[in-house]
């Protein structure tokens, strides 16, 4: 049988998680990669009485200040100029989200590589246990998002002290990839398992006609 006649002889899920595969994989990689996770601007302020807070938040109302801050570091812009920089230290709840993150990436490329496998490679497609692991992969990936964005979603409005004054804080596109991509992986892991499923009875049933 040649990977053409694999790929026929596949379920129409499979098919389907074949094109949901990697276009869920580059929106979760420009999500995680971006610093646009969540963004802060200045809390607007009533300038009828100005205290040195208010001062400062005036100032920086002024020089149109914004931030922006991802994974792994964030933008900030003044006067039109961005400048990107790294984060110094970091709160325990950021390492968690970070660890979760990198292990839903590696799950999504690991997905595409299962998915392709069980669609061409014709030796090994065959092998049920291949479906399975396959579905397992992308189900605990979904798992590792939602809980990365969880955290996230969570704890991104802590007050930090990086700037001394007072910022509305909002999630944003990068964060909302990632959710995209949670999105579609949900509906992967659901047509993989159906996959899988119908794949352990097919075989089954030539099992049973062996045997008779």
């Amino acid at each position: 049988m040649t990977w053409t006649e694999t790929f026929s002889a596949s379920s129409t899920s499979l098919k389907v998680s074949m094109a949901l595969a990697p276009i869920q994989a580059l929106i979760y990689i420009i999500g995680y990669s971006t610093n646009y996770w969540v963004t802060a601007k200045v809390t607007p302020v009533n300038t009828g009485s100005l205290g040195d807070g208010d001062s400062m938040s005036g100032l920086f109302n002024k020089l149109g200040f914004e931030s922006y801050k991802g994974l792994w570091g964030s933008n900030i812009c003044m006067l039109g100029q961005y400048q990107t920089s790294e984060f110094g230290s970091m709160p325990d709840w950021l390492h968690v989200t970070r660890m979760f993150a990198t292990l839903a990436l590696i799950g999504f490329v690991v997905t595409i590589v299962g998915v392709f496998v069980c669609l061409f490679v014709t030796q090994l497609s065959q092998r049920q246990i291949l479906h399975i692991l396959t579905c397992v992969v992308a189900t605990s990936t979904a798992v590792c998002v939602l809980i990365a964005v969880i955290i996230y979603g969570t704890q991104y409005n802590n007050p930090d002290q990086l700037f001394p004054i007072q910022t509305d804080k909002d999630i944003f596109w990068s964060y909302g990839l990632c959710v995209a991509a949670l999105i579609l992986d949900i509906i992967t892991s659901i047509l993989l398992a159906i996959n899988a499923q119908k794949n352990h009875m097919v075989y089954f049933s030539s099992y049973i006609n062996f045997l008779l």
